[in-house]
């Protein structure tokens, strides 16, 4: 494995027998429940796919972990998870598939029973050791964006420079530095507009905040709290501030309909917040994948939404003399509006690339989500353009077929791997299109070019896929 890289398995690669045993451990007394709401940051209206599966008399923690998986989360973030509620049969389930290191976790956190059965006054503590320290550090570490935070509590790389900005001492004073033209908002207004932070507020939540619905000036807004989630690493909240800056950074900067509008920020209150508009049509893997009770996305709809995230990417590679690189185009962060006009999110991770004289460069970093990431980034760090056009490709895929990214359940479980091995067996457009929404000749045409397209740009070779605005240029030559 490359150096600079840090990865575990992921939990879609989890071992079927570990899988198994660990279902039937969480599905006891509906401890998945209790993982899936509180710890996994999951409303019980998200669970209604496990509900089904459980009607069906599938394991509602199989379909748990199936779902949070999708989202590149790892084994190790699960064992600190179950740490947290104190599940330590679950932990010694796949305590062999994360580093020794974080064994004693376990032994660490169950009690001494021979020290319980000594008559000893409760108020008599014993000095703290530096492994009980390093332990409760174990403890405290959270959910965070893939290859970065959920080792915090073990070691931590040193983030890359981004544009000459370090992640090293990052304070609220760059909040303005990186906000010149953004409007500041005093925090007591969006208390009142989010009723108190009210729980029935919650879009989502993520490894670095919580996004609330609100009303900020009679208008409906998204507000992002960028909540320090006591990693105990300073290393890591400062990772942390400095992807929120990213975003405050990005989005002041990159004024366009197909980017996510950013209305203001605030750092006078508990927590800095940022402020967006509310995208009342969810997001695209909502659309998607919500089950039944989500209205399916007619074939134009679909069209519609990956011309516009073209549009908007080819703007973000080519508006600057540098390019702009997202770093994590995935449907979860295509946000709709209500005419399902695409808007893309999440800037977090967005990094400029190199210049004019040169198409590629080396970062010190993984980051992004596996399976929309191409072999020579995850492999060898090598970051370009064509790491967006290689997940745009991906996205493509998922919005003819309707299928996720990945799916353990498949037998080639990453998306690109089954669409290569339609092509080889002569597949028909009939069996790989969405059958959640009619199509007739048109879309079915419609349908194998961008399929054509999708394959295109998830070339093994970055120097054979396209730039953006070419990707942009075949919309034309569709007609629905």
């Amino acid at each position: 494995m490359a150096s600079g890289i840090s990865m575990d398995i992921y939990l879609y690669n989890m071992p079927p027998e570990e899988r198994e045993n660990l279902c039937h451990i969480l599905d006891d007394n509906d401890v998945w429940r209790d993982l899936a709401l509180n710890h996994m940051g999951y409303k019980k209206t998200d669970l209604q796919e496990i509900k089904r599966q459980m009607q069906l008399g599938n394991s509602p923690a199989d379909e748990l972990l199936t779902m949070w998986g999708d989202q590149n989360h790892t084994i190790t973030e699960l064992f600190v998870l179950l740490s947290r509620m104190q599940q330590y049969v679950a932990m010694s389930a796949i305590k062999d598939l994360v580093d020794r290191r974080y064994h004693r976790m376990i032994y660490s956190g169950q009690p001494d029973l021979s020290a319980l059965l000594r008559n000893h006054s409760l108020k008599e503590k014993s000095p703290v050791t530096e492994e009980e320290k390093r332990a409760d550090a174990h403890k405290k570490c959270t959910n965070g964006k893939i290859l970065n935070c959920h080792q915090n509590a073990i070691s931590i790389e040193n983030n890359e420079e981004q544009d000459g900005d370090s992640s090293q001492g990052v304070d609220m004073k760059n909040f303005t530095d990186y906000a010149s033209t953004i409007p500041k908002i005093d925090y007591q207004e969006l208390v009142d507009a989010t009723h108190n932070w009210s729980d029935k507020n919650i879009l989502g939540k993520g490894g670095f905040g919580t996004v609330y619905k609100g009303t900020w000036k009679f208008t409906a807004v998204a507000i992002k709290k960028i909540e320090n989630r006591g990693t105990g690493n300073a290393d890591a909240n400062k990772i942390q501030m400095q992807q929120s800056l990213n975003e405050l950074k990005y989005l002041n900067s990159c004024r366009h309909d197909n980017i996510l509008p950013l209305y203001g920020y605030s750092v006078n209150g508990d927590e800095p917040c940022l402020v967006y508009q509310l995208m009342t049509g969810g997001s695209l893997e909502q659309r998607l994948f919500s089950g039944p009770q989500s209205v399916s996305l007619m074939w134009t709809q679909r069209i519609n939404i990956a011309k516009g995230t073209a549009r908007g990417l080819q703007y973000l590679h080519t508006f600057k003399e540098k390019p702009l690189i997202h770093g994590d185009i995935k449907p979860a962060n295509i946000l709709l509006d209500p005419c399902c006009q695409p808007r893309i999110g999440d800037f977090g991770l967005a990094r400029e690339g190199p210049n004019a004289d040169n198409t590629a460069m080396e970062v010190s970093r993984v980051y992004g989500t596996k399976p929309y990431l191409p072999t020579e980034f995850m492999r060898n760090r090598i970051l370009s353009t064509k790491v967006d056009t290689f997940s745009f490709g991906v996205m493509l895929f998922e919005l003819v077929t309707g299928l996720r990214a990945y799916d353990h359940k498949r037998a080639n479980k990453f998306l690109t791997d089954h669409i290569i091995a339609a092509d080889k067996e002569n597949v028909s457009i009939d069996q790989l299109i969405d059958q959640s929404c009619p199509a007739d000749a048109d879309v079915k045409k419609a349908s194998s070019m961008i399929i054509q397209l999708g394959r295109f740009c998830i070339a093994d070779k970055p120097e054979e896929r396209p730039e953006m605005v070419k990707v942009l240029s075949f919309f034309d030559t569709i007609c629905l």
